[in-house]
């Protein structure tokens, strides 16, 4: 009686056609639960941190480096509403931030159902709603998409945004509606401005709208003509970076020879061979060709699947092509993957079709094939960094030698996004100065701005990835010749520095004085400083003999007790003058600043010297001091007078 009972329900669950917003519910939720697995860990890689800090930015700070970043601004600019609105109570964590990526792979499972059962039913699919399936399961535990659903960066958003392209494209085709052909305005244009890479895989999914529906090509092309209108703007307003950057690369024959040259590794990409069992690439296409196989095609079906064949083949030579100004990177291939989904839905369908045991043991062999990298290698992240690192380094450094009243800049938004993820409202403010990959800005835009915040700013950090090679110097150098050196050191291959801009009164004392054999015709520095302020100190030095030997300076201001309140140490004009060039009779112009700490003393004595690096030992004068006192320095109200 019971089996009789219940024996529709088991033959109905015997067939994935059967009870589809069941299916899709579980496979949404599976999908939530594989993104959700380990979601904070491990650390923030280095393109998340580029991510937090670019989403961080005023809005028009977040579009300009949008323009000469490798990815349009859509992404950055939710993030940011993510942030403002979605994390406030909870602070940034990485889980928090990851969330917002998870929250559009899961939403894309849905979507590659409802895009498949369109594209099955458009050319006459025998079982729509179990390819469709069948296709949500793909976008569910794709290794893929998994990774990129974890990932704190535009990939997950852009797989979403070609699944709803491809739907709303085909409903807009098959019931012509002013609605679905905004909608398909809207997907396009979100796809667009999402990552640059899916505009193969959309060219791919317009050419096959064109291709399959020729009578709609004027409703079509009225659509696309307000897709130009909409995107041309952007492209425009980033035309320079992306001609630059596509026009360094190698061109004529080498560049086809190195596009063919990643035709294999483009296939690795699709088929996620990273961490998985070998061979998975053979049975990836083993179940492609099978399913080819599996029974004789029809015109329609034939017709239909030029929508994956289109933007699988035209996103693979597109990221081949583009590759030549960087490197291959898998992530690169997510919208593609996505539409690739339909092809393995399709193949499984028709194996499927040919005897119903084909479709389980396909799906065992793929579980079995990829269990290493689902439960392993996804979740580990070794695809975003290839080098030893931590992330935590310049907040710690940065957290004990800069205060609320500094302000920091970094020459690489992704370490400013490590630092963000950590700062309270006890710690130092930021921005950025890039001088390092991808972004180098021009040094008359550095330093107009430098000199802005310079003046409202008087105590500067500058945390320089790579320190002082390459682009990196000349911002160094100027630096070095503007404002006023106050401290900083190499950490690993990270240099900071410190530096103090003017405020105050200036005042000016002919010294006249020898230490050594070296002269000090004269000191100017600021006056009237305000409490946790800065002061400004330039030298004069001169030498009355050719010096042997490296000295330093250093810059002391004492109370009136004698105990050291501020010091600044440091080889002559931030050490590109040490004193082994300096030649007989030649003055040169010394830099230093003074950071004061909260509650110094209302007067402070400034003195200087120069002493031995090596042993310590400091030059006299001629009766047997070994610094000099230059005056005093005031701690009052701020004035701020313009530098002599």
């Amino acid at each position: 009686m019971n089996r009789v009972r219940f024996r529709p329900l088991i033959e109905s669950a015997r067939s994935l056609g059967q009870f589809p917003a069941l299916w899709v519910g579980a496979l949404t939720l599976l999908g939530f639960a594989l993104r959700l697995y380990r979601l904070g860990g491990p650390v923030l890689r280095w393109d998340e941190g580029w991510s937090l800090a670019h989403a961080s930015l005023p809005w028009a700070d977040l579009v300009r480096v949008a323009a000469e970043d490798r990815h349009p601004p859509l992404y950055m600019a939710l993030l940011k509403l993510w942030l403002l609105v979605g994390l406030p109570k909870g602070g940034i964590t990485g889980w928090g931030i990851r969330l917002f990526s998870a929250f559009w792979g899961v939403l894309a499972i849905p979507t590659a159902y409802a895009a498949a059962r369109e594209w099955a039913i458009s050319w006459g699919a025998k079982h729509p709603a179990r390819l469709a399936i069948l296709a949500a399961a793909y976008a569910a535990v794709w290794p893929l998409l998994v990774y990129y659903g974890q990932v704190a960066r535009m990939y997950a958003l852009s797989a979403l945004a070609v699944l709803l392209t491809v739907w709303c494209l085909i409903r807009s085709l098959r019931t012509p509606s002013w609605r679905w052909e905004a909608a398909l305005l809207f997907s396009t244009l979100l796809s667009l401005y999402t990552l640059y890479h899916t505009a193969w895989a959309v060219a791919g999914v317009w050419a096959y709208g064109l291709l399959a529906y020729p009578r709609r090509w004027k409703r079509l092309m009225f659509v696309g003509l307000g897709v130009l209108a909409l995107y041309l703007p952007w492209l425009f307003y980033a035309y320079g970076t992306l001609t630059a950057r596509l026009g360094s690369g190698p061109g004529g024959e080498n560049a086809l020879l190195e596009m063919l040259s990643l035709l294999k590794a483009c296939w690795g990409g699709l088929a996620f061979a990273y961490g998985t069992r070998p061979g998975v690439e053979w049975l990836l296409g083993g179940v492609l060709l099978l399913g080819a196989a599996a029974r004789p095609w029809r015109r329609t079906e034939a017709r239909g699947l030029l929508l994956p064949f289109l933007a699988v083949g035209w996103s693979i030579i597109g990221v081949a092509y583009s590759v030549r100004t960087l490197w291959f990177a898998v992530r690169h291939l997510v919208p593609a993957s996505a539409l690739f989904g339909l092809a393995v839905g399709w193949a499984l369908d028709r194996l499927a079709q040919r005897a119903k045991i084909l479709l389980p043991i396909a799906l065992v062999l793929f579980a079995f094939f990829y269990w290493p990298s689902s439960t392993r290698f996804v979740y580990e992240k070794t695809l975003e960094v290839t080098d030893p690192f931590d992330p935590t380094e310049d907040y710690r450094y940065l957290a004990q030698h800069a205060g609320p009243q500094d302000f920091v800049f970094f020459n690489v938004l992704a370490r400013a996004g490590w630092y963000e993820a950590l700062r309270s409202p006890q710690d130092a403010p930021w921005f950025y100065a890039q001088r390092w990959e991808p972004i180098i800005e021009p040094m008359d835009r550095l330093i107009a701005r430098l000199e802005a915040y310079g003046r409202t700013h008087h105590r500067l950090w500058f945390v320089f990835h790579m320190g002082d090679y390459g682009p990196n110097a000349p911002l160094l150098e100027w630096l070095d010749g503007t404002f006023y050196p106050a401290g900083g050191e190499w950490q690993g291959n990270t240099l900071y520095r410190a530096y103090a801009t003017p405020q105050g009164a200036w005042r000016q004392a002919p010294i006249g004085q020898t230490l050594g054999y070296i002269r000090l015709e004269s000191a100017i520095w600021t006056d009237d400083i305000p409490q946790g302020g800065a002061v400004t100190l330039a030298l004069l030095w001169q030498a009355e003999q050719p010096i042997s030997g490296n000295l330093a300076v250093f810059v002391h201001a004492l109370d009136s007790a004698g105990r050291l309140v501020a010091q600044h140490d440091g080889i002559p004009a931030a050490g590109r003058a040490p004193t082994t060039i300096w030649a007989p009779g030649e003055t040169i112009l010394d830099r230093h600043g003074l950071f004061l700490p909260e509650g110094a003393p209302s007067t402070l004595l400034l003195y200087v010297g120069l002493y031995d690096p090596q042993t310590g030992q400091r030059l006299t004068t001629p009766d047997g001091q070994d610094k000099l006192l230059l005056g005093e320095v005031h701690l009052a109200g701020v004035i701020e007078l313009p530098p002599p």
